[in-house]
Formats: C-alpha cells, sequence, structure tokens
C-alpha cells in the first residue's frame, strides 16, 4: 500500500474513532537514521534527538489545531525567548503553511487557554513525509518573556486550508520522555499526550519543538546599592526600636 493511501485510511479511521481530531503519521515508517533537515536551534533547548518517526496532525474538519510542548525556564536559562524553531512535514501536495508560534503560561501543571504571546509566520517548501525540515521564527519582536517555571510553546494553525500538515515528531527511544499537550476548537480544555488512551500518541518522547533564548537576559529585579541597603537598616532599626518602647 502506498504512503498517500496509507495516510489516508489512517485519516479515516481517526476521524471516525471519537472526539479527538488529532491526526498521526503511522510511527515507524521512517528509515533508521533520517534526520529533519536544517537542524536549526541546535544551540537551544532540544528535547527530540534530531529524528523524526512520525508526526502530530488535523483531520481537516479542524479549523483551530493546537500542539505545544512543555519547557522549564532553568532549560532556557532566559526569560526572553529569541527563536522558535518548528520541524513541519506534510503529505499533501501543497508545501506552504500559515501558522502562529504560542507561548502559554501554565497553571497547575496545564497551559492556560489563553496564550501570553503569539507571532505569525509561514513555512515554505516543506517536503514531504518521511523527511522535515525546521523552521526558524525569530520571536524577539513578539516579546516573547516567560511568565512562569513551566511554560509551554508550541503553533497553532488552520488545518481546513493548511491540510495534510505535519508537526515532527521523536518516537525514539533515545531522549527522556517530554510532555506535549493538544486542543482543537471543538475542545474545551488541553489534553496531555502522556495522558490520552488514543494510540496515536504511544511511544511518544517529544515534539520537534525548540527554543532559544536571548542570552543573558533575565527580568529586571530592583536593587539597592550600599546607600540604600544602609538607609533600609537604619529604618527597619528604628521600627524595631519604636516596637519595643511599646511593648514596655
Amino acid at each position: 500500500m502506498s504512503l498517500r493511501k496509507t495516510t489516508l485510511w489512517l485519516l479515516v479511521v481517526v476521524a471516525l474513532s471519537g472526539p479527538v481530531s488529532a491526526q498521526l503519521l503511522g510511527p515507524g515508517t521512517l528509515p533508521e537514521g533520517m534526520a529533519a533537515q536544517n537542524d536549526d536551534c541546535s544551540n537551544g533547548v532540544v528535547k527530540d534527538d534530531g529524528t523524526l518517526e512520525t508526526g502530530y496532525g488535523w483531520v481537516p474538519s479542524v479549523v483551530d489545531g493546537r500542539y505545544v510542548q512543555r519547557f522549564a525556564y532553568v532549560e532556557l536559562d532566559s526569560r526572553k525567548l529569541e527563536e522558535v524553531c518548528v520541524c513541519w512535514t506534510r503529505t499533501g501536495g501543497d508545501d506552504e503553511i500559515t501558522f502562529r508560534v504560542h507561548l502559554y503560561r501554565d497553571s497547575a501543571g496545564v497551559p492556560l487557554l489563553t496564550p501570553e504571546a503569539s507571532l505569525e509566520a509561514v513555512a515554505a517548501g516543506v517536503p514531504e513525509f518521511p523527511e522535515g525540515a525546521f523552521v526558524s521564527v525569530d520571536v524577539r519582536d513578539a516579546d516573547m518573556r516567560i511568565p512562569t517555571d513551566v511554560s509551554y510553546i508550541g503553533v497553532e494553525w488552520d488545518p481546513s486550508v493548511d491540510t495534510f500538515f505535519f508537526v515532527c515528531a521523536d518516537h525514539s527511544d533515545v531522549m527522556p520522555v517530554t510532555d506535549g499537550w493538544f486542543i482543537d476548537d471543538r475542545a474545551d480544555e488541553w489534553t496531555s499526550v502522556l495522558e490520552t488512551s488514543d494510540p496515536i500518541f504511544a511511544g511518544h518522547r517529544a515534539m520537534m519543538i525548540r527554543a532559544v533564548g536571548v542570552e543573558g537576559y533575565q527580568y529586571l529585579i530592583p536593587t539597592l546599592g550600599t546607600t540604600g541597603i544602609i538607609v533600609m537598616v537604619v529604618v527597619i532599626a528604628f521600627a524595631a526600636s519604636l516596637l519595643l518602647r511599646k511593648k514596655r
């Protein structure tokens, strides 16, 4: 059976299987050692091994599909993001996709429904599966700052317009497992790829989404300086003496 026929068969199965509209490119179909092209953001946080075994997409009836991946602030060592790289692959004839890069705040271990910041981007010349390619998005103008110790970075697109596109996914057994989340326009909450019973995420290791922080950037923390510290000590000592007098 050809790859195109296999993909269409998978699409029908997923569409009839229930409310989850995620679409998968069959795991294990990539030849051993096949790597995503144009390996960008290798100087940032890399949670994948550089090869794609499959990809995560949506059926064409979805008009708003999102995938995000967990990132910790300590991994980036910078609050402000400089670059986000996303690996894309496809099975359709169109090789250009318009999408948005999103940054989400964490809320009790789950992404908020509304992104903290976002930026529109276009990936052109997306290769056909089993090949994939990273597209680098400069997000400095979007002022993307990591708001919490754990945040979520990912993409949103309209699968009814840009059909049969997939975010590359690592299903090897080399890298540690990184949690990812997905949601579409027919859902009212995020679902973790590690907690769903949907078999399309079995073997998940990481989405091929990478991030680079602006080197040396931190939130600006006010400092008192030597004079300020002396004044603060004097004020505290004075306040303490007043309290002691009142107690007497």
